[in-house]
């Protein structure tokens, strides 16, 4: 059964954030994230509305792509680990701290396993390997139980646009627009030009003590749009 929901034509007027256009490159041997981000807009009607947490959480969630499932227990290991692994990179006080040689940034696995628990949960097993991604691969040591991140330049497909949040409880579910960053325009003042997104999903995710744990992430196809 395909993971898809279907939206009817409506007129739309979502608060939306662009953004998180991510760059992975390699600065005196220690691997970075270069985020754009505009983190509160003005929904046009009220106040501003601040969705960079939510933004920040799913930035690689919506860079990796991952296939639609409705629980995380069935999503596939190996995009998961792919994003623990990207999100990971995304933190320069950690990967600070780690050993370079002339193949890449050594990443232990461990390091892996928290970012990978905290983002999905402890009912999702993690089974270490390598990884295979836009452009890039993240080689696993089982000798010495690391990852060898390679100091290259990667841009992943889309970004981040959050259209709107709808919460229940310690649940939300955001409807997120996939801004491909090929499409992205830098204003000459620096802002980010409004763009269209893709694709959209709805995106569902827990809160926690220490952040979010990603629950769900299905499909919208969008029959019409009006602005």
């Amino acid at each position: 059964m395909s993971e898809v929901v279907t939206i009817t034509s409506k007129k739309k007027k979502a608060p939306f954030i662009i953004g998180l256009i991510v760059l992975i490159f390699a600065i005196t041997g220690v691997v970075s994230i270069v985020n754009f981000a505009v983190s509160k807009l003005s929904t046009g009607e009220e106040e501003t509305v601040d969705y960079s947490e939510y933004a920040d959480f799913l930035t690689w969630v919506v860079g990796v792509d991952p296939a639609p499932f409705s629980d995380i227990t069935n999503a596939d290991k190996d995009t998961l680990r792919n994003i623990a692994i990207c999100t990971l990179l995304s933190d320069d006080v950690k990967t600070g701290d780690y050993n370079v040689t002339e193949d890449g940034l050594i990443v232990p696995a461990a390091d892996v396993e928290k970012y990978y628990f905290d983002m999905f949960g402890a009912d999702v097993g993690i089974i270490h390997a390598s990884v295979v991604g836009y452009g890039y691969e993240f080689t696993y040591n089982a000798g010495d139980n690391t990852y060898t991140v390679p100091l290259t330049g990667v841009t992943p497909p889309f970004s981040v646009r959050i259209e709107s949040v709808q919460k229940t409880g310690g649940l939300a579910v955001l409807r997120v627009g996939y801004v491909g960053t090929n499409n992205v325009e830098v204003l000459p003042d620096g802002t980010l030009a409004p763009t269209q997104p893709d694709k959209y999903a709805d995106i569902t995710i827990r809160e926690t003590e220490t952040g979010f744990n990603l629950i769900s992430v299905m499909t919208v196809t969008v029959g019409e749009f009006n602005g």
